[in-house]
Parts: structure tokens; C-alpha cells; sequence
């Protein structure tokens, strides 16, 4: 899966989240607790050695990514898959020499835009789908100790180079309907921005 996504600094959230209502559908309250670990032998090649442990509506779910970034836009490679005892498999992780890093709570809203609505991935629009393709998320969340943020992130099934560009310029898109400026873009990672403000320990 190609996770496409960018977020930006809100100032006020109310006002973008009433610009997002008037054109995505409320999708329900977002309460994510995401766990950072390194992975083993993580100092030998950083940033390609950690996975997230994310606990959310009752479930837990492993996720590691391939990053890249283009312009402030995040396009991840992205495995996930759902455990059934989180603990266990923390203990395992220790196991194998994986380290906690660090932790992080985001708190909001969620809205979906579907695809099908867009008019993404019709037959005969050269992305070589018959079907729709490309469901979009928009989130307002405030993260703990960073403030508030809009994420929007749109999944596609591979990184077609046709589909991620489309995908990109639906996201500036999607800023720019939420009254949000391309200033707001936030092009660095959540740790790095909680390294700076001294709520994460420099690895």
C-alpha cells in the first residue's frame, strides 16, 4: 500500500473544520496512542530499522514504512498488520533487541472523501482502473504537546507514477478547500518536531 499524505499547522481549528465539513463526510472521533520503536541494529542504518505499535479503538496494529518526501508531501510504502496481545508482543520485540524510542497521542476528528465522489480512477482516465481508486482522509487532530494539525492522506495500491501525481495535487487540493495555506505545511516528521521541543530524547 502507498500511503500519499502531507500535514500542516492549524491555528484555527474550528474554522478549518467547518470548511472540511461543507465537503468531506465525518467519519468519527480520532484517539490514536502510537509507540516508536527501534528496530535491531537501528544505529547502523537510521531511520530504516523502526516500526510503530499503534493502539486505537480497542485495537493494536504493527506498521513499518519506507519514507520518502516531496515537497512537504509524505509517499510511504506502508506494511501493517493487526496483533491480538500487544503485550506479548512487546515482549517478543525486546527479544529480538528492538529499543522503545518514544510515544505520541493525537486526539480529533476524522473526514473521507470517496474516491468514486472525486471521479479518481474511472474507466478511461488513464490511470488503467475500472474501478475507484484512491479514498481520501482528512484528519484535524491535536497532537500532545505540538498543537493542533490537519493530516490528509490518500492509500493507493502501488506507486503508479500517474496516480501519485494526481494524488498529490488532490491533497494541495484538499488544503487549500480547509482554508489552509501551502506555508502551513509541515515537512518534517512528528519526532523530529518533538525532539525539538524536548519531548523526545535525541537518539
Amino acid at each position: 500500500m502507498i500511503e500519499v499524505e502531507l500535514k500542516a499547522h492549524v491555528r484555527d481549528r474550528a474554522a478549518v473544520e467547518a470548511r472540511v465539513a461543507s465537503f468531506a463526510v465525518l467519519d468519527g472521533p480520532v484517539d490514536k496512542l502510537d509507540a516508536y520503536w527501534h528496530g535491531p541494529d537501528w544505529r547502523l542504518a537510521r531511520g530504516k530499522k523502526g516500526f510503530r505499535v499503534r493502539a486505537e479503538d480497542g485495537r493494536s496494529v504493527v506498521t513499518f514504512k519506507n519514507k520518502k518526501s516531496e515537497g512537504g508531501i509524505e509517499i510511504n510504502r506502508e506494511r501493517e498488520f493487526g496483533i491480538s496481545d500487544p503485550e506479548a508482543f512487546i515482549e517478543f520485540a525486546q527479544r529480538l533487541g528492538c529499543e522503545p524510542f518514544y510515544t505520541k497521542r493525537k486526539r480529533g476528528v476524522r473526514y473521507r472523501v470517496d474516491p468514486c465522489e472525486r471521479g479518481v480512477g474511472a474507466a478511461g482516465d488513464g490511470l488503467g482502473g475500472e474501478a475507484c481508486r484512491g479514498a481520501a482522509t482528512i484528519e484535524i487532530v491535536e497532537v500532545e504537546g505540538l498543537g493542533h494539525f490537519i493530516e490528509i492522506e490518500i492509500l493507493l495500491p502501488d506507486e503508479e507514477p500517474a496516480a501519485v501525481a494526481l494524488a498529490q495535487g488532490e491533497i494541495r487540493g484538499f488544503l487549500s478547500r480547509a482554508g489552509v495555506s501551502e506555508e502551513a505545511i509541515e515537512p518534517r516528521y512528528y519526532s523530529e518536531l518533538l525532539m525539538q521541543a524536548g519531548l523526545v530524547a535525541r537518539p
